[in-house]
């Protein structure tokens, strides 16, 4: 009976952490896409979420060889779950890797990056 017991116990817990796992927030899909090579510098970096983002715990920050580029715009979308900021400066060749931080309904702060690759400029 103790076996039975704790048996139930371990597996409640078990569905509860994969439950709460399961609630926070993902990246699903980024503009330009992770390990893209663009032949053209991109006008905007985006990232969509499997939540909407909270306004107030998100960012984009972008790096490349140069260091740090300058973005503007910066926009938190809930209808589409995403945030977006567009690119002032005009990206050389190089690699370059996006940043980002954001909220979803949790409140749990989640943050990730990946990048990508311009081959020549403009």
């Amino acid at each position: 009976m103790k076996h039975t017991a704790l048996t139930l116990m371990v597996a409640a817990f078990v569905a509860a952490s994969a439950i709460t796992v399961l609630a926070h927030m993902k990246a699903e899909k980024m503009e330009p896409a992770a390990d893209a090579i663009l032949n053209a510098p991109p006008a905007k970096v985006q990232v969509w979420f499997t939540q909407a983002p909270d306004p107030k715990l998100s960012k984009i920050e972008l790096m490349g060889p140069a260091g740090a580029v300058t973005l503007s715009g910066f926009q938190v979308t809930a209808a589409d779950k995403s945030v977006m900021a567009k690119i002032d400066a005009k990206l050389g060749a190089g690699k370059y890797t996006a940043h980002w931080q954001s909220a979803g309904d949790d409140g749990h702060v989640q943050k990730g990056s990946y990048s990508f690759s311009v081959k020549t400029t403009h």
